[in-house]
């Protein structure tokens, strides 16, 4: 209810209403009623003494419309004046809403300049019935605010849908009672906005004669927002700093924008959303718990009523429909309503022309040069400088509004890149421009990113070139990237125009030659991309993929598929599984493939391909084992995979040819077990290691994997097998193939092996034929006694170097038997990890003695223990000892204070032996860091490697550190020193790592 919709005496013609005694009992509730409300109270000297009309200004002066009216009402009831409570409410309910008036008559113009559907309204409603009705009663039925995602691909039909509902609230059937005011955002019309409110963004369709925008935003419940445009962002909605609530302030725009998504601005406020696929994926962390409504292709039904829509005449429709439904490819991609109305359009033309109806639909690219190819033909003169100079001037626009990330473009833009008025008619006419208010967009995002592609074709070698554009190597860099995600699709029409097809049809339609030297920039800018570090993460390969399939060049895909040797693939559906299998069944250099694929198998009864065709494009894909003859490491990372997959993978990898030196299993549900596995094992002669980090195991699957690495075929040296639910019972399995294989490594880290299972490991170890080098038991449910079992293997084993016990109950008393073993003159044991392993100053005096007596101990981890100053000091005593030879020490997490700085100051100018030092997650003050820079800089001191972050500490300590680091150059301080190498140790695979 707004009070803003009464005259300005309509409060005063009310008290006028009132007798004497009930004005007079209205003055002494007007005195308690405002404090009721949450509102400032009028001094009852001014209440007292006011008339009528002095007090109904008073109202109006002291609050807003609305506060005076809802103070008023209120009162009304009081007095028993429900007459005048009746007649206010009713006024206010007949009296139109200025700003929904507004609404309706701007979205109605926009309903018929824009939408411009090509059917009868009656088609369009029924075509998104299903979605429309979801939409729309997931945003009235919510309990509490609601938030509806809608999403879907480019030219899918959201912002159509989200206009009507748009319009259809302005109009009054719709959300009538559920919302006051609905306001409609264009998001992408933010990007030129660096910093704005809310209140400024939403006063510009603020009619003067309604209520005060304060006023409508006092109630969140009542207000809706749809938004939509964020597929056109420039920025970046991940904003690192907190979010906003004060809808009067002004904000960075990505702040103020975050806020509202995520509802810290107007928490009561509801939501309705579009997305496109790829601004789906990255803001949908920002959304409390949405509705997603995901919008559906046409179905064949509906596509040929939209035909029969399109055309006037009933000939031409029959016509044309015959036409597209006898190319599947063709009728499959007009499920789109897009790509629906680019090839009724295009049909159209032809048909006017009397011509015969041809449209390629081999390719995305070669269906825009259809439609392109038949639009110039449709409006070309004469001249073919000038049509050159037209299209040129079109594309540069397009161009310069990808790279500057613009999409509605002002009389300036269009002037600067050398478009006409007359040219901007004929574009529009061509349906390829459309007017927007004060400006023009391209009719479609995919026209504007097709013709930005083909402005590289247009460009002449020595004109002067638009700076705000890129050049092609820019674009090849920066459209395979992973950060430039709004160029993809041109780079994808980059390469899919340059093909000799393509480029001939192109030059045919518009009657000039186009340039010939985009190929070769484009190889070689693809080269550049394929000497880069792979985990550098600089190339986005499915934006890659995408790209070369565009083209069904067989030739151009082998060459550019040999500049890379190494390649990471993250496969989400059976569409990208078909353009994956096509680029790597054409490598032949590749070396190394991280591969991770879901949503594929088991077979997905929703795909157009039939399980026949995917099985067919699983094994092209495999084929890469075989057709590259450099193929070492293959990494499997969190597939689906079901056993017909499997088997096909496994065969893949026994056949002859295959090379393959790393296998990498990572959190695979079924994989490691059965015939095909084993025979993909005994088979690669090569396999040197074998990870199955994450993948569940049974007793029976580790018995046929242990028979199987026993085999004397099998070369497996490595084996990792953390976190894949081993009990103890498998240990006997595993010490037999310690005893009879050449396994020089074995990680169990996350397996509950118990002191039962140490005990069947350690029997293997003892035996005279275990040539077994490393062995990682992290987080294996040991205590002290699994210590009494390796006390008495260390002095019997001569090959084992490494030895992982961290992270298990070992204790003080643990470890001192431990280092009973240590002070063994037959112990070679190079390196100990006791990280974790709840210890504390009460063991270093055994530890630091064990030092004393062991020469080969090269590196000791005590992480994570409460050692504590008491400790580190005895272990600094060892340091000093002449015979001491330890390299590597770490200390990291273990509760040190500036106590024990004096101790390690001296211990690292006295120590010849110590190389590293991880002092990481203990942060000294300024002395402690002074006193420790002493001993660095210190003729004497070897140290090499410490472990410090130095982002932690003050700026004063920073600058002393990085000073230190600078003037020893033999020296380096770093955060988390042995990460990656406890990473590769234990067969963990970080994100974008290149290990192994």
């Amino acid at each position: 209810m707004a009070a803003s919709y009464f005259a300005e005496f309509g409060l005063l013609w009310y008290l006028e209403e009132l007798r004497r005694e009930e004005f007079w009992k209205f003055k002494e509730l007007l005195n308690q009623e405002p404090a009721k409300l949450g509102l400032k109270p009028i001094p009852w000297a001014e209440i007292k003494r006011a008339s009528k009309e002095d007090l109904a200004n008073m109202l109006a002066e002291r609050y807003s419309r609305k506060q005076a009216w809802e103070v008023t009402l209120s009162i009304f009831l009081q007095i028993n004046r429900q007459d005048l409570w009746t007649k206010a409410k009713e006024e206010m309910e007949s009296k139109p809403n200025p700003y929904k008036n507004r609404m309706k008559e701007r979205f109605r113009l926009v309903w018929i300049q824009e939408s411009n559907l090509p059917v009868p309204e009656s088609f369009y409603k029924d075509s998104v019935g299903v979605e429309y009705s979801t939409l729309t009663r997931a945003a009235a039925e919510a309990p509490g605010p609601a938030t509806v995602a809608m999403n879907g691909p480019e030219g899918c039909g959201k912002t159509t849908i989200l206009r009507k509902v748009m319009l259809e609230w302005a109009e009054g059937t719709l959300w009538r009672d559920r919302y006051t005011y609905v306001f409609f955002l264009s998001v992408d019309e933010l990007n030129r906005v660096v910093e704005t409110s809310l209140a400024e963004l939403l006063s510009k369709d603020w009619p003067e004669s309604a209520e005060s925008l304060e006023d409508a935003l006092a109630h969140p419940e009542k207000i809706l927002f749809i938004m939509d445009g964020f597929e056109e962002l420039k920025f970046d909605l991940n904003v690192k700093t907190d979010a906003c609530s004060d809808w009067r302030r002004r904000w960075p725009t990505p702040v103020l924008l975050s806020s509202l998504l995520q509802k810290s601005m107007l928490p009561g406020c509801s939501l309705v959303l579009g997305f496109g696929t790829r601004s789906m994926q990255s803001n949908r962390f920002l959304l409390k718990h949405p509705v997603l409504v995901g919008l559906q292709p046409f179905s064949e039904h509906h596509r040929k009523l939209y035909f029969f829509h399109f055309f006037d005449d009933t000939d031409e429709a029959m016509r044309a429909f015959s036409f597209v439904s006898n190319i599947p490819p063709l009728f499959v991609l007009c499920e789109s309503p897009l790509v629906c109305w680019l090839v009724c359009t295009c049909v159209k033309w032809q048909l006017d022309r009397g011509e015969s109806l041809c449209i390629d639909p081999e390719t995305g690219t070669s269906l825009y040069v259809s439609f392109a190819a038949t639009a110039f033909k449709a409006g070309r003169s004469d001249s073919l400088l000038q049509n050159r100079a037209r299209m040129k001037s079109l594309c540069s626009l397009a161009a310069e509004g990808m790279w500057t990330q613009a999409f509605f473009f002002v009389q300036e833009d269009i002037g600067r890149n050398g478009i006409s008025e007359s040219d901007l008619l004929m574009w529009a006419g061509m349906r390829l421009l459309r007017r927007r208010g004060d400006g023009f967009t391209f009719n479609n995002r995919s026209l504007q990113e097709f013709c930005a592609a083909l402005y590289y074709y247009l460009r002449q070698p020595r004109e002067q070139q638009n700076t705000a554009i890129g050049t092609v190597a820019q674009m090849v860099a920066a459209s395979m990237g992973h950060v430039h995600t709004h160029l993809s699709q041109v780079g994808g029409f980059l390469l899919g125009i340059s093909t000799h097809r393509i480029l001939n049809l192109l030059e045919t339609s518009f009657g000039f030659v186009l340039s010939k030297a985009m190929k070769p920039e484009i190889i070689q800018s693809l080269k550049s991309l394929g000497q880069h570090e792979p985990d550098k993460g600089e190339v986005n390969f499915q934006r890659l993929f995408s790209a070369l399939f565009e083209t069904q060049d067989e030739d151009f895909v082998i060459k550019v598929m040999n500049f890379f040797e190494e390649i990471f693939i993250n496969i989400e559906d059976t569409d990208q599984m078909v353009i994956a299998s096509y680029c790597l069944k054409h490598c032949r250099s590749l070396k190394k493939l991280h591969l991770c694929i879901n949503n594929v198998f088991p077979y997905d009864l929703s795909s157009p391909i039939s399980e026949i065709q995917t099985i067919f494009f699983w094994r092209d894909l495999c084929s890469v084992f075989t057709n590259s003859r450099k193929f070492q490491v293959l990494k499997l990372d969190s597939c689906t995979l079901d056993d017909v997959s499997l088997g096909i993978i496994c065969k893949a990898l026994a056949r002859p040819g295959c090379r393959i030196e790393s296998l990498w299993c990572n959190f695979i549900y079924n994989f490691g077990k059965g015939l095909d596995f084993s025979k993909a094992i005994l088979h690669s002669f090569h396999l040197k290691y074998l990870n199955l980090y994450g993948t569940s195991l049974s007793t029976g699957a580790v018995t046929y994997l242990c028979e199987t690495l026993r085999y004397p075929a099998c070369n497996v040296e490595e084996l990792v097998l953390g976190k894949c639910d081993l009990p103890s019972e498998v240990s006997k399995d595993l010490a037999c193939v310690l005893i009879c294989n050449k396994l020089k490594s074995l990680s169990l880290i996350e397996n509950a092996l118990g002191d039962e299972g140490a005990n069947v490991l350690c029997e293997g170890l003892k035996h005279s034929k275990c040539a077994l080098q490393t062995l990682i038991v992290n987080f294996c449910c040991l205590t002290r006694v699994s210590c009494d079992y390796f006390s008495q293997t260390l002095p019997n084993n001569i090959s084992l170097s490494t030895l992982d016990l961290g992270s298990n109950i070992l204790g003080d008393e643990g470890v001192a038997t431990l280092c009973e073993a240590l002070k063994h003159q037959n112990c070679t044991l190079a390196e100990l990890c006791l990280t974790s392993c709840y210890l504390t100053p009460a063991c270093c005096k055994d530890i630091a003695t064990a030092l004393t007596c062991n020469e080969s101990l090269k590196t000791l981890k005590l992480g994570n223990n409460e050692i504590k100053d008491a400790g580190v000091k005895q272990l600094c005593e060892a340091l000093k000892h002449p015979k001491i030879q330890l390299q590597r020490l770490g200390l990291e997490m273990c509760q040190l204070t500036m106590a024990c700085v004096e101790d390690l100051a001296s211990a690292l100018i006295t120590c010849k032996s110590l190389k590293g030092l991880n002092l990481d997650w203990i942060v000294l003050d300024h002395d402690g860091v002074v006193k420790l820079c002493e001993a660095l800089t210190h003729a004497d001191c070897v140290l090499e490697l410490l472990g410090l972050d130095k982002s932690v500490y003050e700026e004063e300590s920073q600058m002393l550190l990085s000073s230190t680091e600078e003037k020893v150059s033999h020296l380096t301080i770093v955060h988390e020193p042995w990460l990656q190498e406890e990473y590769r140790m234990r067969g963990v695979v970080p994100l974008g790592s290149n290990l192994k």
